[in-house]
């Protein structure tokens, strides 16, 4: 009997995608369809190098995602807007500049995605507009913000940006509704 062909960690990575994807997303996600352990398996390799050089190659694009990264087909990831039509976007509600609250709040509303009600500081894009409209440093200004309760802000576990909410918008934990049952009775 021929032994099996191996494929080439492109021919991989393709089918990895077109085979795992389900309907109707165009990309799979390299830690929960189980892409990263099956390459980790097949080449006894780590899949993160292979996917960085195969999309610096122009084969797949690759996008920073929850718990991991999304693998998509050339020309099939979502469109990212530039800085400067995400800082049109926040600042387009009239003619006059907008002080860096109004920023921070008008780039919540506008920067969030239906159902979210909150933004990724990093992967909306959110810190690099204030950046190149304020030229200076988001961090700051939202933290500030928030411990004066005007926003409300939720680090992340893997320390890459935090979400942003408006006040009272923020995710409760079913501890905390759980607490205040059995405090409030």
């Amino acid at each position: 009997m021929e032994e099996e062909k191996m494929l080439s960690e492109e021919e991989f990575v393709l089918q990895a995608i077109k085979k795992l994807r389900k309907d109707p997303f165009r990309g799979i996600h390299t830690v929960y369809s189980g892409f990263n352990e099956a390459f980790r398996k097949y080449f006894q390799k780590n899949p993160i190098e292979a996917t960085r050089r195969l999309a610096e190659e122009g084969k797949i694009e690759v996008r920073p995602f929850k718990g991991g990264a999304m693998l998509f087909l050339p020309g099939e990831a979502p469109k990212r807007p530039s800085v400067e039509e995400l800082i049109q976007s926040i600042v387009s509600s009239g003619e006059r500049s907008l002080s860096e609250e109004e920023f921070v709040i008008e780039g919540i509303k506008r920067l969030r995605r239906d159902p979210y009600r909150g933004i990724h500081s990093v992967f909306s894009g959110f810190n690099e507009a204030f950046r190149r409209y304020f030229n200076k440093d988001p961090i700051e200004v939202t933290s500030k913000m928030a411990s004066e309760g005007k926003i409300e802000m939720i680090p992340l576990k893997n320390g890459k940006g935090v979400m942003l909410y408006l006040p009272g918008e923020g995710p409760r934990g079913r501890k905390t509704e759980e607490a205040l049952r059995k405090i409030l009775g």
